[in-house]
C-alpha cells in the first residue's frame, strides 16, 4: 500500500477579503448564536463554581456569571425589540379563570 503525502497548498489571496459590502449572516442568526455561546458560558461558569475549592474563585466565577446575565439580558431586549424572540408559554392566570367560572 503506497501512501502519497501532498504539501497542502496556501490560501489564495482571493479566499480571504471580499469587497461585498452585504454581510454574509443575518443579524437575526448572530444574535441567536451570541444568546446560545453566552448561555452555554453561564453554565461553565456555574459549574466552575460547583467544583472550584478556592473561595476567592468561586467569588470571581459568581461576579462574572452576574455580568453576564447582564449583558445577555441586553441582548434578550434587542430580540425582543425587534421580534426575534418569542415568548415563552407561560400558566393560566387563576384569578382571571376563576372569575370567569364565577360568571358562568
Amino acid at each position: 500500500m503506497h501512501f502519497i503525502f501532498r504539501r497542502p497548498y496556501p490560501k489564495s489571496d482571493d479566499a480571504e477579503i471580499s469587497n461585498s459590502t452585504v454581510a454574509p449572516f443575518s443579524d437575526r442568526l448572530m444574535m441567536y448564536h451570541k444568546s446560545l455561546f453566552g448561555s452555554t458560558s453561564i453554565g461553565f461558569y456555574g459549574v466552575a463554581i460547583g467544583t472550584s475549592q478556592r473561595a476567592e474563585l468561586v467569588m470571581h466565577f459568581s461576579r462574572l456569571s452576574v455580568e453576564l446575565r447582564k449583558y445577555m439580558e441586553d441582548g434578550t431586549n434587542i430580540m425582543i425589540k425587534n421580534k426575534w424572540m418569542e415568548q415563552p408559554p407561560g400558566t393560566m392566570d387563576k384569578v382571571k379563570l376563576t372569575q370567569q367560572k364565577k360568571q358562568n
